[in-house]
């Protein structure tokens, strides 16, 4: 785009998650090229985990409220539909962009009659994780109005088919942040003998399984340990699984970090252990540090990171021997691992934050058409 636009991005909060995360590098980036970009959240600003350029405004609407029963769910969304329509007459943006499939319909619903160009995008696998029955019909009647459906990979094009035309789909990967950059980061730290795994502690990125695979390999590598940072509903379930089954010493966790590069920067190994995927960020985050990974070859984008042999490996989803094949053969071999580590960070390049704002700018500029 060679002159400013007026973006509105829209996302239920800036707390610590992939799409907060990918919102917030994206609005800064488009604000440094000198758009006008404000950040729209339904949570308020002291659930903000992702720092914001000083050049960004931000809107916290303060909408996001408990509904206990259908009816006040229903009452509650109707709140956020006339919150954000009247966000949006006040902004008067030249685009809007929302994250995450409910606030998508909400924002749609929100943007009746306004006349301004809308672009959702979905941020897992859509055709995997349930959004619930209500939700799914919504999402099914009023996608069809957006100007463009942004997903993360290819293997999510046949889901988005059933929405909107093909020529209205966009496949635009996520960005990895520069602060996860080798570069000018000087001599690399030393790599300690750790396991890291981070993310939400939730069923979809199968914490449980690497849980489990450590515990096969435990005894062959006592030097060692595991850490895996995040928070989730899974989280005293996991900690107890932990329990169960490993030493004491022998795990960590440390909850969610505002920094999780400073563990990406010394663990020996990253597992990706998903279930199913959108385009992984923390994937993407330790690759960048230099991190040797294993992930999940499972539904999503995670294929479309990890060059198998070359910069990682790839196994197959929900395999707990074959994950425990892959770290010992990792945690044995540290040349491998330097070989993976050695090739891993050229994702700074192929994902890297100035090269995808560019590709969501060339939406913006066909939607504006």
């Amino acid at each position: 785009m060679g002159h400013s636009v007026k973006i509105c991005c829209m996302v239920s909060s800036l707390s610590a998650g992939g799409a907060e995360r990918v919102m917030s590098l994206l609005a800064n980036e488009w604000a440094a090229r000198g758009h006008e970009v404000t950040v729209v959240t339904l949570a308020p600003a002291a659930s903000d985990v992702y720092p914001l350029d000083r050049r960004v405004d931000r809107v916290a609407l303060d909408v996001e409220l408990e509904s206990r029963s259908p009816a006040q769910a229903f009452v509650h969304n109707v709140r956020k539909i006339r919150a954000l329509k009247r966000t949006m007459v006040s902004i008067a943006p030249d685009v809007v962009i929302s994250f995450v499939d409910r606030l998508n319909v909400l924002t749609l619903l929100a943007s009746a009659g306004l006349r301004v160009p809308v672009i959702v995008s979905e941020r897992t696998h859509p055709a995997i994780w349930k959004v619930g029955r209500v939700w799914s019909l919504l999402r099914r009647l009023v996608y069809r109005f957006a100007d463009a459906l942004v997903i993360q990979s290819e293997a999510m094009r046949t889901w988005a088919a059933a929405f909107v035309p093909p020529r209205r789909t966009h496949v635009i990967p996520n960005p990895v942040g520069d602060q996860f950059s080798n570069v000018g980061q000087g001599a690399p730290t030393a790599r300690r003998p750790i396991v890291l795994g981070v993310g939400r502690l939730s069923p979809e990125k199968g914490f449980d399984l690497l849980i489990r695979a450590f515990r096969l390999v435990a005894e062959r590598h006592p030097e060692w340990s595991l850490i895996i940072v995040g928070q989730g509903l899974q989280d005293a379930e996991l900690k107890d699984l932990a329990g169960k089954l490993l030493p004491p010493r022998a795990v960590l966790f440390p909850g969610t970090v505002k920094d999780p590069e400073r563990y990406y920067r010394v663990a020996g190994l990253f597992v990706l252990p998903s279930r199913f995927e959108g385009f992984p960020n923390a994937l993407l985050e330790a690759m960048a540090c230099g991190c040797a990974v294993i992930a999940t070859d499972s539904p999503g984008g995670t294929s479309e990171i990890v060059r198998h042999g070359v910069d990682g490996l790839l196994i197959p989803p929900e395999d707990v021997e074959a994950l425990a094949g892959a770290m010992d053969r990792l945690m044995t071999d540290a040349g491998e691992r330097s070989f993976l580590s050695a090739r891993a960070v050229e994702v700074s390049s192929r994902f890297g934050v100035d090269r995808i704002a560019t590709l969501w700018e060339d939406v913006i500029t066909e939607v504006r058409r």
